[in-house]
C-alpha cells in the first residue's frame, strides 16, 4: 500500500436489530474493499524532510499556488481618473439635455455628434441609434416629426 485508505461506503445491510448499516467499505484512492471501516490517520507531512513534490504535503501544495493582483493588474481595467472623467462628461451631457446610450466616452461623444446633426439634444431612449443619424437622416427625421 503506497497510500492511506480513505473510506467510502459501497454496500448497506441490516444488522440483527434491523438497523440499516454499512456492510462494505472501499477506498476512494484504490479498488481495495473492507468489511470494517479502514482507519485513516491524518498525518501532516513534514515538508523539510523531502525535496521533491509530495501529493499529501501541504507545504508542497502551497508552493504551487499563484497569487494574482486580480483586476487591478489588468491592462484593460479603467483607472479612477479615467472613470471619473467619463462620469463627469456624462453629467455635463445630461446638464445640456443630452441622453447618451451609456457612460463610456465613445457613447457620450456619439450623442454630442448626433445632437449637432439633429440641431437638438439627442435622447438615446427615444431616438434612433447614433450610428444611424447622419445629416441627411437628421433632416428626414425632423421633417417627419420622428425627433
Amino acid at each position: 500500500m503506497d497510500h492511506q485508505h480513505l473510506a467510502k461506503i459501497i454496500d448497506w445491510a441490516f444488522d440483527k436489530d434491523k438497523n440499516f448499516i454499512p456492510s462494505k467499505y472501499g477506498c476512494t484512492k484504490c479498488d481495495e474493499t473492507f468489511t470494517e471501516i479502514p482507519v485513516y490517520v491524518d498525518e501532516q507531512s513534514d515538508h523539510s524532510k523531502h525535496t521533491d513534490y509530495v501529493e499529501s504535503c501541504f507545504g508542497c501544495k502551497v508552493k504551487t499556488l499563484e497569487l494574482s493582483t486580480g483586476d487591478a493588474g489588468r491592462a484593460e481595467s479603467m483607472s479612477d481618473k479615467k472613470w471619473n472623467r467619463e462620469l463627469q462628461d456624462y453629467r455635463n451631457a445630461r446638464a445640456q439635455g443630452i441622453q447618451p446610450a451609456g457612460t463610456s466616452a465613445k457613447q457620450i461623444q456619439d450623442a454630442h455628434e448626433a445632437s449637432d446633426k439633429l440641431g437638438k439634444a439627442y435622447n438615446a431612449d427615444v431616438m434612433p441609434a447614433t450610428n444611424r443619424i447622419t445629416k441627411q437622416t437628421a433632416k428626414s427625421f425632423t421633417e417627419a416629426g420622428v425627433v
